[in-house]
């Protein structure tokens, strides 16, 4: 072990004397660790690699609002019964229908409105209007 300990203060020796002729930075000594005179750092000069720009292709479209281009009418029951739940009535919010802010007041308020007027049923969707095809992407279990 003794013998050990002398060989890396022997080396530690020599190291100092050629490191001295060298730049500062070039002195490092860490722990008994003498880098060989000949080593150099390992760091290849690279190419740049060319990155190639395209879309994420994991984003979904942007949904827009349905209905902003439709004027949305309380006797218009077969378009108003598309954003209600078919078995317990309720008003869908926007998160569901994808509407905009001022679109889905409207169809909550012509809703409304068509439930005080009689044109709608309160409690549930019209049976007739069950197999209409979905304006807002609602998915119904079957």
């Amino acid at each position: 072990m003794s013998a050990l300990r002398g060989l890396q203060r022997l080396s530690c020796a020599l190291a100092r004397q050629t490191c001295s002729r060298r730049s500062p930075a070039h002195s490092r000594v860490s722990a008994g660790f003498v880098r060989p005179s000949g080593a150099r750092s390992l760091a290849v000069a690279r190419e740049p690699t060319l990155l190639v720009q395209m879309e994420n292709p994991y984003t979904e479209p942007e949904r827009r609002c349905v209905l902003c281009h439709v004027t949305v009418d309380f006797k218009n029951t077969q378009l108003l019964s598309q954003f209600i739940s078919p078995h317990t009535g309720r008003i869908y919010g926007r998160h569901v229908t994808g509407l905009c802010g001022r679109k889905q007041k409207e169809v909550s308020k012509a809703i409304k409105k068509a439930h005080s007027m009689g044109f709608m049923s309160v409690t549930h969707k019209h049976p007739q209007l069950m197999k209409d095809p979905n304006v807002c992407m609602i998915k119904h279990l079957s």
